[in-house]
């Protein structure tokens, strides 16, 4: 009989979490594929996670892949030719640990269910919600289970609907990504940014959405989008291929432009695109981009747009080939980039 390991047992939670990374996943794929057992103890566990999404469907699998896992319990004391202490502390070390999470899953998952029916009368998957995050300068892809693909940039977070897939699959953003949706007319798509939701049925497009930036913009690549305000059916702006909606949380308006592709997504390629942006939505994009703050010390930066494109470089060289071109300094305070001058 083949054992599951804590990294086993840990790559699983991890994958059902959301939170492992794509050459983890692939690895564990494999696995499943390769090791019937490992696939056997991966669905048994894969269905008490499942308990937490909603209770009255999938307790009763939950319970039964509970059973079967004592049984796998059951079965180690039986095996022949092992000395009592040995079967014990396999017993102990291979599947209490396992078997007493899974149980502990399981009685949150009823507790979970039952505070959101029968005290806020709730759905049951209000709270779960699968979240991935990236630091800054960290990009990453996550694959989602009806096969869109999302890139998510530097400083950024994607929290996924625990009943998506279901009726509809609800995604909420902060910060950007870029989205290449499997089309499901059954099934909107549907990118949740602060009082912007974005539905699509299977399209290309990119979203910026950090909390501290003053725009929201929706940017389509392909297909079709439908941007909703709000919840002002009055305001809803349904884009074409080559269209951006820009939405100001400041004044609650919105507007449409046309968008060059390689401005807005080149950061999937590490290029570092500044398309007249104000020094302070620049300065911005340089701290999420190297991981360190940035200021403006002088406020005539203000008035000043940037418009460059960099190829995966050092900050220090970025600022340097900057200063060639215009009339700022920078230095480093600490751990923190100070940049003064003026507009040219």
């Amino acid at each position: 009989m083949a054992y599951m390991d804590e990294h086993h047992y840990l790559l699983i939670i991890g994958y059902l979490e959301g939170k492992i990374s794509e050459e983890e996943t692939q690895y564990l794929l494999q696995k499943v594929q390769t090791d019937k057992e490992f696939s056997d103890a991966f669905e048994d566990i894969a269905e008490i996670w499942s308990a937490r999404k909603a209770v009255p469907n999938n307790s009763i699998k939950a319970h039964d892949a509970l059973n079967r896992l004592n049984k796998k319990i059951d079965q180690l004391d039986a095996l022949p030719n092992e000395p009592v202490a040995q079967r014990i502390n396999t017993l102990i070390l291979k599947f209490r640990p396992l078997l007493a999470v899974a149980a502990s899953v399981l009685l949150l998952a009823c507790a979970f269910w039952f505070y959101n029916t029968l005290i806020n009368n709730k759905p049951a998957n209000a709270l779960a919600l699968i979240e991935n995050r990236t630091a800054p300068g960290q990009k990453k892809k996550i694959n989602l289970p009806d096969g869109t693909v999302v890139t998510l940039n530097a400083s950024s977070s994607l929290r996924v609907a625990g009943n998506f897939g279901d009726e509809k699959r609800e995604v909420y953003l902060d910060g950007e990504a870029f989205f290449d949706v499997k089309r499901n007319p059954q099934k909107p798509f549907i990118v949740h940014t602060g009082k912007v939701a974005t539905q699509v049925l299977g399209t290309h497009f990119n979203v910026s959405a950090y909390a501290n930036d003053s725009n929201i913009v929706v940017s389509l690549v392909q297909g079709k989008v439908q941007v909703d305000m709000n919840d002002d059916l009055s305001k809803r702006i349904i884009l074409d291929p080559g269209k951006q909606m820009t939405y100001s949380k400041t004044d609650g308006q919105a507007h449409v432009t046309d968008f060059i592709t390689e401005d807005i997504t080149g950061w999937k390629a590490n290029k570092l695109v500044f398309n007249y942006d104000s020094w302070t939505d620049a300065a911005k994009k340089l701290s999420r981009w190297y991981g360190i703050p940035v200021q403006l010390e002088d406020s005539t930066l203000l008035r000043c747009k940037l418009k460059g494109t960099f190829d995966n470089i050092p900050l220090t060289k970025v600022m340097e080939q900057i200063k060639m071109v215009s009339d700022i300094s920078w230095k480093m305070q600490g751990n923190t980039m100070i940049i003064s001058g003026k507009c040219n």
